[in-house]
């Protein structure tokens, strides 16, 4: 079977996995309604058992999609997943790992905690290994690529389909190109963001809680500059950026994982009001795009996850300093 052939969505005939694909679309679409309906006011119990319903129709789909793409893609091409059924299974665990970490420090009487710089680290790193277990059964799991082929420019990674990596430097290489990028980046992204709070008035949404002590400062730290970075760019660009490239072309790659990595950080936003909530929703979106697309092209020249994970860091790292020192 061929990519030309490959069945529509609501098609069984020629599936490799009719009944999984089935239980997983299942799943999803009563996970989706039910979250729907949670959010409208039926209930966070519902809600919370509406991602895990998601969740588990995504593992499936997933499931279902890298045994179709076995048959039906060459070698050179993702024989895993598709990027969106990564993406949309990898969320709602993330989300629910950050819950249960929640709810396990409420049980301990410590929740003010989890407002504080120290509880947010907690929570990412929750979020980000439940990325990495995720990562590692539906892709991984799936023999799509080896771990080292997510990491670095092994063959497997670097196909004919897209420009040859440049490997100048090696490690060091990748660390430079990293660091040298933060600050450009950051001043377009600060740049974007100026307009677009101008424009509109409205700010984007603080991510990290101020640091008031040594420690706190430190929690911070390890937040911005490991936790989130090495989590969301093995999510973001070994796997999802890697994925489209390998099964479109670089270019939409880039632009593609970008408005994914964009629209993450807006899941978790809120306001007073609907309209409030989606409008910061929208302008953190916008002030993300720069740095998504800049990490993309870095992927895709130098096919290391070191690379993007320094400029990541120290994207990072730079704001909060200059909160740190306001």
């Amino acid at each position: 079977m061929n990519m030309e052939s490959r069945p529509g969505l609501l098609q069984l005939a020629g599936r490799e996995a009719p009944a999984l694909y089935v239980i997983g679309l299942f799943f999803a679409v009563v996970g989706s309604g039910a979250l729907v309906a949670g959010v409208a006011g039926a209930g966070v119990g519902l809600a919370l058992l509406a991602l895990v319903f998601i969740g588990v129709g995504g593992i499936a789909l997933s499931g279902a999609s890298a045994l179709q793409r076995r048959v039906d893609t060459p070698e050179a091409g993702w024989r895993g997943p598709g990027p969106l059924a990564i993406f949309w299974t990898t969320i709602p665990w993330a989300l629910l790992a950050q819950v249960l970490v929640g709810g396990l420090l409420t049980a301990f009487g410590v929740v003010a905690s989890l407002t504080t710089p120290l509880g947010t680290l907690v929570l990412a790193a929750a979020s980000n290994l439940a990325t990495v277990l995720i990562i590692g059964l539906v892709v991984v799991g799936s023999g799509a690529v080896r771990w080292r082929d997510l990491l670095f420019a092994t063959p497997s990674a670097s196909p004919s389909t897209l420009p040859q990596p440049d490997r100048r430097g090696g490690f060091a290489g990748d660390l430079f190109w990293g660091v040298a990028l933060a600050v450009p980046i950051l001043t377009a992204a600060g740049l974007v963001a100026s307009l677009v709070m101008g424009g509109t008035g409205i700010s984007a949404p603080i991510v990290l809680p101020t640091a008031i002590s040594a420690t706190d400062l430190a929690a911070n730290v390890l937040t911005a500059g490991l936790v989130a970075p090495i989590g969301e760019e093995l999510l973001y660009r070994g796997v999802i950026t890697q994925a489209w490239a390998r099964q479109s072309n670089a270019r939409r790659a880039v632009l593609f994982s970008a408005i994914l990595f964009a629209f993450a950080h807006t899941l978790t936003v809120g306001g007073s009001s609907v309209a409030d909530a989606l409008g910061v929703a929208a302008v953190a979106f916008i002030v993300r795009l720069p740095l998504g697309i800049a990490l993309g092209w870095l992927w895709i020249r130098r096919r290391s996850l070191v690379a993007t994970i320094a400029l990541h860091a120290a994207y990072n790292l730079v704001i909060v300093a200059i909160a740190a020192l306001t």
